[in-house]
């Protein structure tokens, strides 16, 4: 049980971070700090959703061979 909740947690913490890259990609991009921010936002997205997808695919597939038994 507690795997889900830390599996469901990744995939929020990724579209969050997606959503804050998104917007600060919307700016005018005149600071540095607004790349670097869209970035590093982008950045933490990515990983977080591939970690989701990694971990759903396991439990899945954990799922699977348990009901083929």
């Amino acid at each position: 049980m507690h795997f889900k909740k830390k599996k469901e947690n990744l995939f929020i913490i990724g579209m969050f971070s997606l959503l804050i890259a998104l917007i600060l990609g919307r700016f005018d991009n005149q600071y540095p700090i607004i790349d670097f921010l869209e970035g590093m936002f982008t950045g933490i997205s990515l990983t977080m959703n591939i970690s989701f997808l990694v971990r759903f695919r396991i439990e899945r597939g954990m799922k699977d061979k348990i009901m083929d038994i």
